[in-house]
């Protein structure tokens, strides 16, 4: 009987040990953190590269520069996590987002400014929710210490897009 009960039981114990002992991939909610992180990083230094070029005012000339400079670095960080990890990254924005730099691209002066300036507060936002949800439910120490140091230059990137950004008429 003991030896029936093991024949069944080594299998269902092999298997709910599976994902620990397999570490992380793009599924666990980690990996899909750096996924994640990874497509917003992609979209800020895109969008910003366009704003340096395209925006008349110095001070969103320069705060997209800063954004390259920050975002640039956290890819950095980002793609050396995954890459021990075996997270594979994308590598394009994903179509929803390259469809905003798209309509960024078409626009130009005081109109590009303010769409961009809002666009930086939308997706700053949700990259501040992302980061707030490692936070609070990621399993793996050094993504989490990665979402830790994160927090509050996303938070300084979103003040500075409020501050930054047109009054909605």
């Amino acid at each position: 009987m003991l030896k029936h009960a093991a024949v069944f039981l080594f299998p269902c114990l092999l298997a709910s040990c599976a994902p620990s002992m397999m570490g992380m991939t793009a599924s666990t909610n980690d990996g899909l953190f750096l996924q994640a992180v990874a497509g917003s990083n992609l979209f800020e230094i895109q969008s910003s590269q366009l704003a340096v070029s395209k925006a008349t005012t110095p001070a969103v000339k320069a705060y997209a520069q800063h954004l390259i400079d920050d975002h640039t670095m956290a890819q950095q960080k980002v793609t050396a996590l995954a890459a021990t990890r075996g997270v594979a990254l994308p590598k394009m924005l994903p179509p929803e987002l390259q469809l905003k730099i798209n309509s960024l691209s078409s626009m130009s002066g005081a109109a590009f400014e303010g769409a961009y300036l809002r666009e930086q507060v939308v997706a700053h936002q949700l990259a501040l929710s992302v980061l707030q949800n490692e936070q609070m439910a990621g399993k793996d120490a050094d993504v989490v210490n990665f979402a830790n140091q994160q927090v509050p230059v996303i938070q300084q990137h979103l003040q500075e897009a409020q501050s930054l950004a047109p009054a909605p008429s």
